[in-house]
């Protein structure tokens, strides 16, 4: 672990040839807030204070007409698509939760968004932790951001 992490540090961890673009996110209540660009898909490393954790992580909205098409499926096709997305989402270390537009725990049927977090604490903080942490986090977006063909897949099951 690195004995202060700082803007620095994490930008030097960076794998760029993984990586298209890394920018400085203004934040009050974070020593370091950065968006991350991997294969079109943003990503938040955020260090928040000296000691505590780094938190790689971001969320994904869905639109109305996702979000219509989710309530739209019958209920044995929803527990389908919700079981996908579960299973998806425990092979990967990140901490998730269905919420509403006000970041509200919701119901699957009732969300407007998936957030995903991974925490990474400061005795195991290293460029090796800190990309593959970020490589789980863009697989797991990378699934999320194409729902409506897990969709299509559940319905061509029948």
């Amino acid at each position: 672990m690195a004995d202060r992490i700082t803007e620095d540090t994490i930008r030097g961890w960076i794998d760029n040839e993984l990586v298209e673009s890394v920018d400085t996110m203004p934040d009050p209540e974070a020593d370091v807030n950065l968006l991350v660009e991997m294969s079109n898909i943003m990503i938040h490393i955020i260090y928040r204070e000296p000691g505590g954790p780094i938190l790689i992580g971001q969320e994904i909205e869905y639109d109305d007409q996702i979000q219509s098409r989710i309530q739209g499926l019958s209920e044995s096709d929803r527990g389908e698509l919700v079981s996908r997305v579960r299973e998806t989402l425990t092979t990967v270390p990140v901490i998730y939760g269905f919420t509403d537009e006000t970041g509200a725990n919701v119901h699957f049927a009732e969300m407007q968004r998936i957030f995903l977090e991974c925490r990474i604490y400061p005795d195991s903080i290293s460029q090796q932790t800190v990309m593959a942490r970020l490589v789980d986090v863009w697989k797991a977006m990378r699934y999320l951001d194409d729902l409506v063909t897990v969709m299509d897949a559940i319905e061509r099951e029948k």
